[in-house]
C-alpha cells in the first residue's frame, strides 16, 4: 500500500512538472519572439508592433489579449519599449488549473541609417 501512495505521488509531481515546463517553455519562446519584435520593430506604428505581438502569442496558443500588451515609442534615437502580461491556467494536477500569470518585457532602438534590408 505504501508503495502505491509513493507511485502516486510521484506520479502527480511528474504531471505538474512537465505541464508547468510546458507553459515555462512557451514564455521563453514568445519572450524571445517579442525580444525580436521589439529589436526589428522602431519603424512600425503601435497597431502593427501589437497585431505582431498577438500573432505571436497567437501562434504558441497563449492567452494574450490587446489590453495586456503595452507599446510606447520614443524619438531621436527611436526607442520600442514593448511590455506584455498574461496569465495562463496551467494543470498542475488532473482537474486543478493553477492561474500562473507570465510577464514580458522587451526594448529595442533603432539608429538612423542603420536599418536592415527586409528579406
Amino acid at each position: 500500500m505504501a508503495r502505491l501512495i509513493r507511485l502516486a505521488i510521484v506520479a502527480c509531481v511528474a504531471w505538474a512538472a512537465w505541464h508547468a515546463g510546458v507553459a515555462a517553455w512557451r514564455q521563453f519562446e514568445f519572450s524571445d519572439t517579442v525580444a525580436q519584435i521589439a529589436q526589428f520593430g522602431s519603424d512600425r506604428d503601435a497597431d502593427s508592433v501589437r497585431a505582431a505581438v498577438l500573432e505571436a502569442a497567437a501562434k504558441l496558443d497563449l492567452p494574450v489579449t490587446p489590453k495586456g500588451v503595452s507599446i510606447r515609442k520614443e524619438e531621436q534615437p527611436s526607442h520600442l519599449y514593448i511590455d506584455v502580461s498574461y496569465t495562463a491556467q496551467v494543470e498542475i494536477f488532473p482537474r486543478y488549473k493553477y492561474p500562473w500569470t507570465f510577464t514580458t518585457s522587451a526594448h529595442g532602438w533603432f539608429v538612423p541609417g542603420g536599418r536592415i534590408p527586409p528579406k
